[in-house]
């Protein structure tokens, strides 16, 4: 099994307290035949330092590059990546020991494209797993659901294990700065024939206070408008999605939409009267989709509807 090479893609960015434990929870894997691209972004900490120190190992490559954002960043690892499979991982996150070769394992014996796996995310200084589903084959409205409605598997890139080809040509949309793994995660998708979920946790999502999405400030763009909606726009815009997924994702921009407009009511947040308008608009516009979308419940309607009714009350 090990005669395939899997390329790990890491971005390094401010990243001296968790490095380390990452790098090593990868060359601990249980599959050896991987190469550990380092793309260190920049950093003005001790981070590039750190990574330079495991280039013993003939597994690691380190680049080093002037500050230019993730996407730049994990573009930058593509370009140099060789394996015949890649995946990533976030600098603060870490593997589970048999991370790769379970998925590397799954992705043979399924001959899938993509191969997707669940993970752990640290709540309140516990791990929780997100898999309440069973393994099993995904078409893109099932991947859809579960990036958008219930974030089973999420859009992330860390979680997933793509084959080479198909990402020949892709890219992370450098003018994003929320969603660019879910763009990347669609415009596979219309390159991939089987798509496969192994329901099992093989990752370590680590909590970050310092999170772009912890800051609700920098949630919000300069032209009044909300940057995961702006998001889903460019997604929608740029790939080539069935009807009933982009009426999943028409649901969820309503979604955030409502819930966006909540926080203005409620003072959480005072963004301009143009922010308000649009979002507004994207009630108006997305509601119908919405509401005939058969992957959210009724009882979601009804908590949505609610908000859409009485933006002033709290959820």
């Amino acid at each position: 099994m090990e005669e395939v090479k899997v390329s790990i893609i890491v971005p390094v960015y401010k990243a001296e307290n968790s490095i380390a434990h990452c790098i090593e929870s990868i060359l601990g894997q249980t599959y050896h035949n991987i190469e550990l691209l380092l793309i260190e972004d920049g950093s003005p900490d001790n981070s590039g330092a750190i990574c330079d120190s495991y280039t013993n190992d003939p597994r690691v490559k380190v680049i080093h590059n002037t500050n230019h954002g993730v996407s730049r960043t994990r573009n930058t690892g593509l370009e140099y990546a060789t394996g015949d499979y890649i995946t990533f991982c976030d600098s603060d996150d870490y593997y589970t020991p048999k991370h790769v070769e379970k998925s590397v394992f799954a992705a043979q014996k399924q001959d899938s494209d993509i191969t997707i796996s669940g993970y752990y995310l640290q709540q309140k200084g516990k791990f929780v797993s997100s898999v309440h589903i069973p393994s099993g084959p995904m078409s893109e409205e099932d991947v859809v659901r579960h990036f958008s409605v219930d974030n089973e598997f999420g859009g992330f890139c860390w979680n997933k294990l793509y084959k080479k080809e198909v990402l020949q040509g892709i890219k992370f949309p450098e003018d994003l700065e929320i969603l660019e793994d879910t763009y990347l995660l669609c415009s596979a998708m219309e390159k991939t024939k089987k798509i496969y979920y192994l329901a099992e946790p093989l990752y370590y999502y680590c909590d970050n206070e310092e999170s772009a999405t912890r800051n609700m400030n920098v949630l919000y763009s300069d032209h009044g408008t909300v940057k995961y909606i702006d998001s889903y726009q460019k997604i929608l815009a740029e790939n080539h999605l069935c009807k009933e997924s982009v009426n999943i994702i028409h649901g969820t921009m309503f979604e955030i939409a409502v819930g966006f407009r909540g926080f203005e009511y409620q003072g959480r947040h005072c963004g301009s009267l143009i922010l308000k308008k649009n979002l507004e608009a994207d009630i108006k516009r997305f509601r119908n989709d919405y509401y005939q979308c058969k992957e959210f419940s009724l009882k979601r309607k009804v908590k949505y509807t609610i908000k859409m009714l009485w933006p002033k009350l709290h959820r």
